[in-house]
């Protein structure tokens, strides 16, 4: 991250932000288990050093989201905070350090809409990525929302636990209330810190949120974008967005009685909005990877674009 970046971020107001950090690319930031409990305690200790409240947040294998209320400041204080444990981290595990260029995005959240939005988003990550069903993700906080088996989910009080036991389980000498829990396997439960009755308000019940977080699927494009990611697709969930803007580019059609030309008119649309590529339009509207890079690279669509 370049100075003036850093600059920029620091002299961000009080309110709410979307902390991403950048992937880290052929390499991890968690290997293991171990690592990913002490990036839970990471988040849990930002809390209480920089006093900033946490909404929601994913631990990825190479990357790492962060919604959150504070300062620019605040957030890289957090930031910088977060780096240097992870990469104290790998050097323990005979890895190399993180590299000195190592950064951040920091997206500033507008209002309620957007912070739904952004907790979506970052509670779609371990979905997307084929990691586990929405929800059940152990290494983060969306497991929280509108799911009464997280009440389930306990752990040791910190008050019944020696300091010496606290600070290996951790990583840290910083003291944790004594109300908080530590679960074996989990570490510091996100229970303990999460504004999670916060984030469910947002929400008119549990089927919205669900709904939100699996079908949004521009928002969550023009959300990636921002912070410099990219969308991954199913087949599935290409052919289903193909179709729907199918419906709605030519209400009442049956696809077999569309053109050529109209369904190159929809895959333009939909490379231009949500990067779909070539490939992935070929295979939901039944056209070849040569029609579609043809269509997207003529003029002719150009108006469409």
């Amino acid at each position: 991250m370049n100075r003036s970046t850093r600059e920029e971020y620091n002299n961000y107001p009080l309110g709410f932000y979307h902390l991403c950090l950048d992937r880290l690319e052929g390499r991890k930031l968690f290997y293991s288990e171990e690592d990913c409990r002490m990036g839970m305690a990471g988040i849990a200790l930002s809390t209480l050093k920089y006093n900033v409240e946490t909404y929601a947040f994913e631990l990825m294998p190479n990357h790492l989201h962060d919604v959150l209320r504070a300062t620019g400041e605040q957030c890289m204080q957090v930031f910088s905070f977060i780096k240097r444990r992870i990469s104290d981290q790998l050097i323990k595990n005979g890895y190399p350090p993180l590299p000195d260029n190592y950064g951040c995005k920091l997206r500033p959240i507008l209002d309620d809409n957007d912070l739904r939005d952004q907790v979506i988003y970052t509670a779609r990550n371990p979905y997307e990525k084929g990691f586990c069903a929405p929800g059940g993700h152990r290494w983060g906080s969306s497991y929280l929302y509108f799911n009464d088996m997280a009440t389930l989910i306990l752990g040791d009080k910190v008050s019944s636990l020696s300091q010496a036991r606290v600070r290996t389980l951790i990583g840290s000498k910083k003291s944790l209330p004594p109300d908080w829990e530590i679960h074996p396997v989990l570490g510091v439960l996100p229970r303990n810190f999460v504004k999670a009755e916060e984030v469910m308000s947002l929400f008119a019940s549990p089927k919205e949120f669900l709904t939100r977080l699996v079908k949004e699927y521009e928002t969550a494009v023009v959300i990636a974008r921002s912070l410099g990611e990219e969308v991954e697709f199913s087949m599935n969930e290409v052919r289903e967005i193909a179709n729907t803007e199918l419906r709605n580019t030519y209400p009442g059609r049956l696809f077999k009685s569309l053109s050529r030309e109209e369904k190159c008119i929809v895959a333009v649309n939909l490379n231009e909005r949500l990067g779909l590529s070539p490939r992935q339009l070929s295979q939901a509207l039944y056209l070849s990877e040569l029609t579609i890079s043809q269509a997207i690279r003529s003029k002719d669509y150009g108006i469409i674009k």
